[in-house]
């Protein structure tokens, strides 16, 4: 049985303010924006459950209200990369979702929940890696290269806010499965 459009579109907006909610809560935060927390999470879950589609909705919809409330403004490639493609490309991770469904241990489940965390985190981290090289060059100490300061940065608290939640993934797998299928 499908869920019906307007469960999905009510899970997407209650996950979206979710995902808010935790961005308004970091365990740690950089210097020149980005924070390791777990605004990841609900952007993840959601793929896994409902596909790449409605992940990539979800995450474009955290992504356009985090510019409003408190996002930096530089320009339309900026706010694309650094919050559109961002937090949208997250949504990615859906793409493996096919295939969580379709196990039945613990251990491949863990292994699809871990591949769809690393894509997602692995596309963020690629928006704001271009976004630093393009617009934030000016930050980056002298003498470093530029390409080297923006993925040592953003890498920095990306890759831990994708752990944090691939670890959060896999309990709420290990808990509850069912949540995973429609």
């Amino acid at each position: 049985m499908f869920p019906s459009k307007m469960r999905v579109l009510a899970e997407v907006a209650i996950f979206s303010a979710i995902a808010l909610v935790f961005d308004k809560f970091p365990l740690f935060t950089m210097p020149q924006g980005g924070s390791v927390s777990l605004v990841m999470l609900p952007i993840l879950f959601l793929s896994l459950r409902h596909g790449w589609s409605i992940g990539i909705l979800t995450g474009g919809i955290v992504g356009t209200v985090q510019l409003f409330y408190g996002g930096y403004f530089l320009n339309v490639f900026q706010v694309f990369l650094d919050y559109a493609l961002s937090y949208a490309g997250i949504g990615l991770a859906g793409f493996l979702a096919p295939f969580l469904t379709k196990q039945k241990e613990l251990k491949q489940a863990t292994l699809v929940i871990s591949l769809a965390s690393l894509l997602g985190g692995s596309i963020r981290l690629l928006a704001t890696f271009l976004s630093g090289i393009i617009f934030y060059a000016d930050y980056a100490p002298a003498g470093t290269p530029v390409w080297l300061y923006s993925f040592t940065y953003n890498i920095s608290y990306i890759l831990p806010s994708t752990i944090i939640a691939c670890a959060l993934l896999i309990l709420l797998y290990k808990a509850r499965p069912s949540f995973y299928r429609m």
